[in-house]
């Protein structure tokens, strides 16, 4: 099995943070999700904790588990990509009357989707600027497993990442993300763990997942 590099995840972190990204991009990712696999853009249900889990990150403030490395304004100041447990009450509908109004239904109280999400979230989330697909799948995609033939690199770090976020098909990935290899890597995308390593990681509650 084989996991990104710890070296890839921190070229990731810092393409992330040189662009604005709001945060509520991945709230919009995971209400996209569950859209396409319920296949319905209305009466949304979305399970937050899910975002929870992938923007959990050990070594931060007790009271802040989770660590976004983007921001809707330049931070100086590190500390402030971490961010408190309750995320539900971030992403809540009161808190996306703004910025995130179009991902609500009409009477603003419910989740929602229209027909050309995509195109609103890239002007609304992302000021209009795609965003750098190998470094928010390598973000996402850092506590993942990958089965692949092989010593691996960005087609199968792009794969994991649209098999997981429900990228398959349709044209939203092409809106949302620039689909572009970084050149000049010092990196390599990924390491094989050994059995022992598994072993550990598969008795760690937070541990490792599967890509598909």
């Amino acid at each position: 099995m084989n996991v990104l590099t710890v070296g890839a995840v921190k070229a990731a972190i810092s393409a992330l943070k040189a662009q604005r990204i709001h945060e509520h991009f991945p709230a919009y990712l995971q209400l996209r999700k569950l859209a396409v696999t319920s296949g319905s853009l209305v009466n949304l249900a979305p399970e937050w904790r899910d975002v929870g889990d992938l923007l959990k990150m050990p070594g931060g403030p007790p009271t802040k588990p989770h660590y976004r490395p983007f921001s809707s304004r330049k931070r100086k100041d590190e500390s402030t990509f971490w961010y408190n447990k309750n995320l539900a009450g971030s992403y809540a509908p009161k808190s996306m009357r703004a910025t995130s109004r179009f991902m609500l239904n009409a009477d603003g109280d419910g989740y929602e989707l229209p027909t050309n999400h995509a195109q609103q979230a890239l002007t609304a989330l992302l000021q209009s600027t795609r965003v750098p697909a190998w470094a928010f799948a390598a973000y996402c995609m850092r506590n993942y497993g990958f089965t692949f033939d092989g010593t691996g690199g960005y087609e199968e770090l792009l794969a994991g990442f649209k098999s997981e976020f429900a990228f398959e098909s349709g044209s939203d990935f092409e809106v949302l993300f620039e689909d572009s290899e970084p050149s000049g890597t010092d990196y390599d995308w990924f390491e094989s763990l050994s059995t022992l390593q598994l072993s550990i990681l598969k008795g760690n509650k937070e541990g490792i997942r599967w890509s598909k």
